[in-house]
């Protein structure tokens, strides 16, 4: 089972309209600020933190996000807001841009790793929302891709399959929706 927290992102509503709900494999749905309550059974094979408004250091409940991402080990994947959350958790840091982002952007893949398995470019366009950015990595993340605004666009943990997008892949369709698949076959959920 995916385990997804909902920072109140309307991408992750339309994820779950246009992709999750047309898949084989259990998840389930937890908002930002309500306790994650499961079954003794209920095995979480991935967690997934949504985007959402504001930033990790904000008056924000986001509660349920660090608490899914430092009790249960398995793979984790983080869209904007839930990138900031993975960084800030490590103790990364976040810095506001200088003005608002809201368009598609080519992101520059520079390291070769197992979620982008079938993007043939080293360019990809991904939406994005955003006010906020991992400033400085945690020392135990690599970047993995990085754009014009943003020099940490995609990060990933350097022993835990643990990945931030800045970028909102899971909405961007083509490549962006590869990565997605490609976080999900780690999770063994495809």
């Amino acid at each position: 089972m995916i385990l997804i927290i909902d920072n109140q992102s309307s991408f992750i509503k339309k994820f779950k309209r246009q992709f999750l709900s047309e898949q084989d494999f259990d998840y389930v749905f937890f908002d930002h600020n309500q306790p994650i309550t499961l079954s003794v059974k209920s095995e979480v094979s991935g967690v997934m933190l949504s985007g959402g408004r504001g930033n990790p250091y904000e008056p924000l409940n986001l509660t349920a996000n660090f608490v899914a991402l430092m009790n249960f080990d398995v793979p984790v994947i983080g869209f904007c807001l839930g990138h900031e959350i993975i960084a800030a958790a490590y103790r990364g840091r976040i810095k506001k841009l200088d003005k608002y982002r809201q368009k598609r952007e080519i992101v520059r893949i520079t390291m070769d790793d197992p979620i982008f398995e079938g993007v043939d470019n080293r360019e990809v366009g991904l939406v994005k929302r955003h006010t906020f950015h991992v400033s400085e990595l945690p020392e135990t993340f690599v970047s993995l891709a990085e754009s014009d605004t943003t020099p940490n666009e995609i990060i990933r943990h350097r022993e835990k399959p643990i990945y931030g997008f800045q970028a909102h892949p899971e909405v961007s369709g083509g490549d962006g929706l590869q990565m997605v698949k490609n976080f999900l076959r780690m999770c063994g959920a495809i």
